[in-house]
C-alpha cells in the first residue's frame, strides 16, 4: 500500500486514477466546445445559444472543466507534490463541493431521467443524462485523487489518531451556526416545499452536508481527528461552492441571502478546518523527539 501512495512516483493508480477523471470530463467539454464555437450538438432549439448570459455561463463551466483536468493531474504526478498548498487545495475544495451532492443524489436523478425524462426541449433528450453522469464519473475519481494526494502528502491527518487541537474559535463557531441554519432551511424546503421528490433529495443532501460540516466542526473543537476533518472538508465545500453559485444566478430572490449566507458559512469552516490543521502541525512539530533508553 505505500508504493501506492508514494508521492515520489507516478504509481499505476495514480495514473488509472489521474486518465479516469480526464475521461470523464470528456463528454462535458465537447458539448461546451461545441456551443461555445457555435456548433448545435444536442441542441433541440437553435435560439438557446444566442443569449450572452449563457454563452458566458457555458465559458466559466467549461473553464471549470478544464480546471478539473489540471487538479487531476497535479493531484496524482510529483509536481504536484510541491505545489503550494493554496493552489492545490482551494479548487479541490471547490471542486468537492461542486461534485460531491450530485454523486450524493445521483440515484435520485438517475431514477427521476428513467421515469419522467428530462423535460423540456430546449436540449436533446440525452443531454442532460451525460451531463450529469459525467458529473457524477468526475465527483467520485477526483475524491479519490484527493483522497491519494492528502495521505501521501499529510499522512498525519490520518496517521496519527485523535490529537489535541484547541477550542473553537469565532471563525469555527459563526460557521457552525450558519451551518445548522442552512441545514434547517434545506430540511424545510424538502418537507414543505412545492418541489419534486428528485429535488426533495437534493434538499436533503445538502441540509446533510452542512450538519456534517457543524458536526465535524465542533468534534475538531476538542480533538483532532481524520472522520471530524472529512466531515468539515465536505460539508464546507457543499456550503461554499453550491451557496455561492445559487446566491449569484437567484440574485434577489429570498433563497439566495440564505444561500449566500450558507456560502460564508462554507468559507468560516473551511477556515476553521485550516487553523486546526496548522495548529496541530505546530503541535507535532514542538514536541521533541524521545531517546530510548537501553534497560540496565
Amino acid at each position: 500500500m505505500r508504493l501506492l501512495l508514494d508521492a515520489g512516483r507516478m504509481t499505476p493508480l495514480r495514473a488509472t486514477v489521474s486518465y479516469a477523471v480526464i475521461l470523464g470530463t470528456l463528454p462535458y467539454l465537447t458539448l461546451k466546445v461545441s456551443w461555445l464555437t457555435g456548433g448545435r450538438l444536442g441542441i433541440a432549439d437553435p435560439e438557446l445559444m444566442n443569449s450572452p448570459a449563457l454563452f458566458t455561463a457555458n465559458l466559466v463551466t467549461g473553464g471549470m472543466d478544464l480546471v478539473a483536468i489540471v487538479i487531476a493531474l497535479a493531484l496524482t504526478h510529483r509536481w504536484g507534490q510541491k505545489l503550494p498548498a493554496w493552489l492545490v487545495l482551494f479548487p479541490a475544495w471547490v471542486g468537492t463541493g461542486f461534485l460531491l451532492p450530485i454523486v450524493l443524489s445521483s440515484p435520485a436523478i438517475g431514477m427521476d431521467f428513467v421515469t419522467n425524462g428530462t423535460g423540456g426541449t430546449a436540449l436533446e433528450p440525452w443531454v442532460t443524462p451525460v451531463v450529469y453522469a459525467s458529473f457524477t464519473w468526475q465527483g467520485v475519481t477526483l475524491l479519490a485523487a484527493f483522497t491519494l494526494y492528502v495521505r501521501s502528502r499529510w499522512p498525519h491527518v490520518f496517521r496519527h489518531g485523535e490529537v489535541t487541537s484547541g477550542d473553537l474559535g469565532p471563525r469555527g463557531l459563526a460557521g457552525a451556526v450558519l451551518a445548522v441554519v442552512a441545514c434547517g432551511f434545506h430540511v424545510t424546503w424538502a418537507i414543505t416545499g412545492d418541489l419534486t421528490p428528485t429535488l426533495r433529495v437534493v434538499n436533503v443532501v445538502h441540509g446533510a452536508l452542512a450538519l456534517a460540516a457543524a458536526v465535524g466542526i465542533l468534534a475538531l473543537s476538542s480533538r483532532f481527528r481524520g472522520s471530524a476533518t472529512v466531515a468539515v472538508w465536505i460539508g464546507s465545500a457543499g456550503m461554499f461552492s453550491w451557496g455561492m453559485w445559487t446566491a449569484v444566478t437567484e440574485l434577489g430572490d429570498l433563497g439566495a441571502l440564505v444561500q449566500l449566507g450558507k456560502g460564508i458559512g462554507g468559507v468560516l469552516l473551511g477556515l476553521a478546518l485550516l487553523d486546526k490543521a496548522r495548529d496541530v502541525a505546530r503541535g507535532r512539530a514542538s514536541q521533541p523527539t524521545r531517546t530510548p533508553v537501553a534497560p540496565g
